[in-house]
């Protein structure tokens, strides 16, 4: 998947400039993946693409990442041509889907599998047809699940915290992106961030 280093040198510039006028603090829990996988993201915000860029930025993501995003998206900002996505329609077209299929053989694929943005609260996740059969397509690949939870406490700006954990197949993709979830709030609210790294 072709990168535009202008194209990634500008979004980066702009995606930090907004994140960090926003969100004071964003914490990480992570290990390094040396495995193949798929990577599958909760979505409840427009901000959820840029904590996604600052993982892949910070090292935290592999270099061969590539995210599957809104066609319509993709024509509203066109920057993200360059940054290493594939466009998909609502609802996927079959060539889509197949172009999923043939990416995640060498590339790692990264996924929004709830489709569209759902408040941070709502329980369970509901997530669109198709991921589970993607999944399926790899027995061998992990399954990457990463949470994303924003805060607000004593600050005009929020807080960001993310956890990236492996799984492995067989799974309830649905269930084990709430379970993660769920875990990651109670950690934030209850204040248990031990083994948290904070990017700033």
């Amino acid at each position: 998947m072709k990168r535009k280093k202008l194209n990634m040198a500008l979004f980066s510039v702009g995606q930090q400039l907004l994140l960090k006028r926003m969100f004071r603090t964003m914490a990480v829990s992570a290990r390094i993946i040396k495995q193949p996988c798929i990577i599958v993201i909760n979505h409840s915000s427009f901000y959820d693409a840029l904590v996604l860029f600052e993982l892949y930025q910070q090292g935290y993501l592999p270099k061969n990442t590539v995210v599957a995003m809104s066609a319509h998206g993709l024509k509203t900002v066109p920057l993200f041509k360059g940054l290493g996505v594939q466009p998909i329609s609502k609802p996927i077209q079959l060539s889509e889907y197949k172009q999923l299929l043939q990416l995640a053989k060498t590339e790692t694929l990264a996924l929004f599998p709830q489709g569209v943005e759902q408040h941070q609260e709502r329980r369970p996740l509901t997530l669109q047809r198709g991921i589970d059969t993607i999944m399926t397509r790899f027995p061998t690949y992990a399954l990457l699940v990463v949470s994303i939870y924003y805060s607000f406490t004593d600050s005009l700006r929020g807080e960001i915290a993310c956890r990236l954990t492996l799984k492995t197949q067989p799974i309830s993709i649905e269930q084990v992106m709430t379970e993660e979830l769920e875990q990651l709030k109670y950690a934030v609210v209850n204040n248990q961030m031990k083994g948290f790294v904070q990017l700033w």
